[in-house]
């Protein structure tokens, strides 16, 4: 497999660290709100790159969930002011976790082949990472909690900036907000000390021969570092993230884990581009803020939008309208119907399928595999579907027909094998149909056709045939 590495800039063959297993970290979400479209879009190239792994390696992916931080702390306040602070974070993140899972269960991401934390359940670990920052003199604490030092980082040889281009200056300006400006190199924090209203967990910390007791909560950067380093080891095969992520937080991970005696983070930075909303920024004040509850109260389903995602490459700019949106559920309604020739199989022998088969790793996994082009592998999942739409599946071919669609779900994550039959009663005017057709009684034919629609089956006629499938 070929991949484009942040890290050096270009498109490399990806060599795992070990032969037997891949490690993957995730950047996962920031649990205050519901996840919008763009969000999901991440993990779903996150869950497409592991599932195209899987077909040569076992894979161990480690995902995050940043349930403390300016953000959560802030809204929790705000949305729970009677309770403790430690139980109104608590209830928010709660909550909102539990809304990410289903919505990534639902967008098709395997859940269960995803090893999930919580930042809250690794404090322990933030603070020792940040001790041992401080024991290497990259560290120093202040009045209002423990910084990272960039400029001494730097002085032990090592580049900050190896993502994109920054300039460093000499300067040591803090800065003790999680996010910040995208262009502000400092100083930044690793533990904050324990602000009036916040949750708070102690900590003491050994600094120049002095006990420091300052109870706190930890950085966002910091998280990650202490996660990875915990269930993956350093340094591990592949991160992801959103490409807005790149600096400062993936920058600083780096630093932090590099800091502390480790030669690289991860061996491959993988980054997705943004999602645009006709071709804008997503902004609730622009009133084009979408979720996946929008999406399917316009009736469109989690796997249509999935399809769109995987629609454009994972390093290109993505754009989301409800016309696309339309299209995307067009093209895998065409497909779902494809997949229920399943029932549908003739006496007569075939052999395309196998043939079809035969050709999937050239025709799918070389594009998939060539820096995950999921544009290019779904062309030609359209091209199978619309040479043999109107093509019987034979009796003889039906255990490679199911085999043909479980390959294409482990790519692809569509659901398109676990389809449901008719009812027999449904069967029975299919029946009832091919005979009054076969007598040329057409009204009679329409007046079928319609009833099964209604019950929401469609029919696609041929000139000798008809074939089924769910509206």
């Amino acid at each position: 497999m070929k991949i484009y590495n942040s890290l050096t800039k270009k498109i490399e063959k990806f060599v795992p660290l070990n032969k037997k297993r891949v490690s993957i970290y995730s950047c996962g979400p920031t649990v205050y709100d519901l996840p919008h479209i763009g969000n999901l879009s991440a993990f779903i190239y996150a869950d497409t790159l592991r599932r195209v792994l899987e077909f040569d390696y076992k894979v161990f992916q480690v995902m995050n969930i940043t349930d403390v931080d300016d953000k959560t702390i802030r809204d929790s306040a705000r949305d729970y002011p009677d309770k403790d602070p430690a139980e109104a974070l608590r209830t928010l993140t709660a909550k909102y976790s539990k809304v990410f899972k289903k919505d990534l269960k639902e967008t098709g991401n395997q859940v269960d082949h995803i090893k999930f934390v919580s930042a809250v359940d690794s404090i322990p670990d933030m603070i020792q990472l940040t001790q041992e920052l401080l024991d290497r003199g990259l560290a120093y604490i202040a009045d209002d909690g423990v910084y990272f030092s960039i400029q001494k980082y730097q002085r032990t040889g090592k580049t900050y900036g190896i993502l994109q281009k920054i300039e460093v200056t000499t300067s040591q300006s803090r800065i003790k907000n999680d996010e910040y400006d995208k262009k502000n190199v400092s100083d930044f924090a690793l533990w904050k000390k324990m602000q009036p209203g916040e949750p708070s967990w102690k900590a003491i910390f050994k600094f120049q021969g002095d006990d420091y007791d300052i109870e706190g909560r930890p950085g966002w950067h910091i998280e990650c570092s202490a996660m990875s380093k915990k269930l993956l080891g350093v340094p591990f095969d592949i991160h992801t993230g959103g490409i807005d992520l790149k600096f400062p937080h993936h920058e600083n991970e780096i630093a932090q884990t590099c800091g502390a005696g480790a030669n690289k983070l991860a061996n491959y930075f993988v980054h997705n581009n943004h999602m645009l909303v006709d071709g804008r920024k997503m902004s609730k004040s622009l009133g084009n803020f979408y979720t996946l509850s929008d999406i399917k109260e316009k009736d469109f389903s989690a796997l249509d939008f999935r399809l769109l995602v995987l629609e454009s490459h994972y390093r290109n700019e993505s754009n989301f309208s409800w016309d696309i949106m339309e299209s995307a559920h067009n093209r895998l309604r065409t497909w779902y119907e494809f997949s229920d020739k399943q029932f549908q199989t003739v006496r007569a022998d075939s052999q395309w399928v196998t043939k079809t088969l035969l050709s999937f790793k050239d025709l799918l996994l070389e594009n998939l595999k060539d820096d995950l082009n999921t544009p290019e592998a779904l062309s030609e999942v359209s091209k199978i579907v619309s040479l043999h739409l109107d093509q019987p599946v034979g009796e003889n071919e039906l255990e490679a027909f199911l085999s043909l669609l479980e390959k294409l779900d482990n790519l692809f994550g569509l659901d398109l094998k676990n389809r449901l039959d008719l009812e027999p009663e449904q069967k029975e005017l299919l029946a009832r149909r091919a005979q009054v057709r076969a007598n040329k009684n057409w009204h009679q034919s329409d007046e079928l056709r319609n009833t099964l629609l209604q019950q929401g089956v469609g029919i696609r006629d041929t000139k000798d045939t008809q074939s089924w499938f769910r509206a």
